[in-house]
């Protein structure tokens, strides 16, 4: 397989679970566990041969949204060094929460529900090491904070569960205002979204500054 495929198998895989799990295996709570968690195993075996494959940047991106000529974005995915590196540290980490997970939630009730949240939180972590542009990204991000939500709020029926889950939901909005804000100057000084365009423009990082008056 190219870097490519790789790629895709690595970022669709704990989506992939995550819909195995809520369509099909809900009832069954040992077979969602071991699907969720055999998933992020190869993902992570995946991630160690892209990083043993030879350099290649990013993959061929696909036309996604197109508002004319002065906004476009693209679905594309970035491996290099910096991405691939990351990638080991994500679903390693991944891999061992799963391990951790098997018999931390051995007897609860609501175990399906829980792999499920575990493999949607996978898909948006890679999704945010692989995402080429600030678009995706923030689209990952979101995914992030829906997961986090899930996943937090496991245990909904404890006050203190279904409370912590609210207020993580309501600092990730102050951390998407943020985010948003630097897009929106992003793409009025770059003219894209693309971190290829940004890199490759580094005279134009000025313009963000000057763009943002000490006031804000």
């Amino acid at each position: 397989m190219d870097a490519n495929t790789i790629a895709w198998l690595i970022l669709l895989l704990p989506l992939a679970s995550a819909a195995v799990i809520l369509i099909g295996t809900r009832r069954a709570a040992g077979v969602s566990a071991l699907i969720s968690t055999g998933s992020v195993i190869v993902t992570f075996v995946l991630a160690v041969i892209l990083l043993n494959l030879p350099e290649e940047a990013k993959a061929e991106p696909l036309s996604w949204l197109n508002l004319g000529k002065d906004l476009s974005v693209n679905i594309g995915l970035v491996f290099d060094e910096l991405a691939r590196g990351m990638m080991i540290i994500v679903t390693g980490i991944g891999a061992l929460v799963h391990l951790f997970s098997l018999g931390y939630m051995k007897d609860d009730e609501g175990k399906a529900r829980y792999f499920a949240g575990l493999s949607l939180f996978m898909f948006s972590m890679t999704g945010i090491v692989l995402a080429d542009n600030f678009v995706m990204m923030f689209i990952f991000w979101e995914l992030v904070g829906v997961s986090s939500y899930i996943l937090i709020g496991h245990w909904y029926n404890k006050d203190s569960a279904a409370d912590a889950a609210k207020k993580a939901f309501l600092v990730n909005r102050i951390g998407d205002f943020g985010f948003l804000t630097g897009i929106f100057f992003i793409w009025i000084s770059f003219g894209g979204l693309e971190f290829d365009n940004i890199l490759h423009r580094p005279d134009r990082i000025g313009v963000i500054a000057a763009a943002m008056p000490d006031r804000m």
